[in-house]
């Protein structure tokens, strides 16, 4: 058997995934397969040891084969899913189907080459899970909060109904301050330097802590503050159009929802509590500039300073970051 490396691009939903895999002889074979232990044992049987799998991120869904192959040590890569998203508008195609997608994560593989996955720590996972738990019940929290405020504004009696969602809310805020404290407890035991670091930031607070450490995979992959501006979706970008001369500058809201809107809570905070950051605050609200973007910023200079402390294995320090600001 030939030691050159062949490429299967994968394309996974929740019950099923489709394949497509780069023969000896230089075309393509496709295959469906159930997103279950059977379809791995069949996935493993079709593709021999000199493949080399790719799929892209799909929430939770590539989890399960993703433990799989590190089981049976299978060389695959995991590409975030903007990436393959980007390289597909690359190459023009409009039409959109799970196979056309397994052959575009293939050539992605057999183009681009991408790095080996490298399987984070068991407590990572139990971390994200608890994370991601908490941002649904904050979202539910806020949902049936919104409910009460507009029930509150009938005409009628809903008396019933707004004890019924009062309950819900209690119930929810109970099981959410269990979770941030198990969250805490996990994150000291599996990151307890990292957790010191970030929360001596001025501003940035427990949630954004474990929020931080969670999507950064304890800051693994993360080789630069503008990585970490990115993926919280606060990067700048200028908008221009026709015979415009000054375009708007807007955010590009291209990351984590929640990531960011617990940074802009941290940065209302940061803005009179962390010099650096009011400091910064102050001049751009003196040059005319809009709040908001003024807020942004901040957001921006806690990022870079979140960054500055992990990467120096540092605590944050008021006189230090004086100088850099």
């Amino acid at each position: 058997m030939s030691n050159l490396t062949m490429y299967c691009g994968i394309d996974i939903s929740a019950d099923s995934f489709d394949i497509c895999m780069l023969q000896p002889a230089g075309d393509f074979a496709w295959h469906q397969l159930p997103n279950n232990i059977k379809g791995f044992k069949q996935l493993i049987k079709l593709c021999p040891g000199n493949y080399h799998f790719v799929m892209e991120t799909t929430g939770v869904f590539h989890l399960p084969l993703c433990f799989l192959l590190h089981e049976k040590k299978r060389a695959y890569s995991v590409v975030n899913a903007l990436q393959i998203k980007r390289y597909i508008q690359m190459n023009l195609e409009r039409n959109k189907t799970d196979k056309k997608d397994a052959w575009h994560i293939c050539m992605y593989g057999i183009e681009r080459k991408p790095a080996q996955y490298q399987m984070p720590e068991q407590q990572y996972f139990e971390c994200r899970t608890l994370n991601s738990a908490i941002e649904t019940i904050t979202a539910e929290i806020t949902a049936f909060t919104n409910k009460i405020y507009a029930q509150k504004k009938q005409k009628t009696d809903t008396s019933a109904v707004l004890r019924s969602y009062n309950q819900i809310v209690k119930t929810l805020k109970e099981h959410l301050k269990k979770l941030k404290e198990e969250l805490q407890n996990k994150l000291l035991l599996w990151q307890p330097g990292l957790v010191k670091q970030v929360r001596s930031v001025k501003g940035i607070g427990s949630r954004a802590t474990a929020t931080l450490i969670v999507a950064t995979q304890g800051f693994k992959n993360t080789h630069s503050y503008q990585q970490l501006i990115s993926y919280a979706g606060l990067s700048l970008k200028l908008y221009t159009s026709g015979k415009s001369i000054r375009g708007k500058v807007r955010i590009s809201k291209k990351g984590g929802k929640q990531l960011r809107h617990i940074l802009y809570m941290c940065a209302l905070n940061a803005k009179t509590t962390n010099p650096a950051c009011k400091a910064l605050f102050d001049r751009l609200v003196a040059k005319g500039k809009n709040k908001k973007l003024a807020i942004i910023a901040v957001c921006n200079k806690l990022l870079k300073q979140v960054f500055a402390v992990v990467k120096s294995g540092e605590l944050y320090s008021d006189n230090y970051y004086k100088k850099a600001a």
